[in-house]
């Protein structure tokens, strides 16, 4: 199963091959916010996650909030909640 990351203009990019578990998906969204929290300026603010919201779209992929509110991952995998 296949893991993107959609950023603010609705642009996707696969992070990771593979992804065929739950627990494999959210190890891949916290290494992807680590990656990209190590690329920030010294001094910026991390990006942290306070909660995660899960919900199926209309091409069979599952939409992933991590709260960002204007970035998503998606999955084509089978959400086990």
């Amino acid at each position: 199963m296949t893991l993107w990351f959609e950023n603010s203009q609705g642009n996707e990019r696969v992070i990771a091959e593979n992804c065929d578990t739950w627990p494999q998906v959210t190890r891949e969204i916290h290494k992807f916010i680590h990656e990209c929290n190590a690329k920030k300026p010294k001094g910026a603010t991390p990006f942290k996650s306070y909660y995660t919201r899960v919900w199926q779209q209309e091409d069979g992929r599952y939409r992933i909030d991590v709260g960002s509110h204007t970035e998503f991952f998606l999955w084509d995998g089978v959400y086990p909640g």
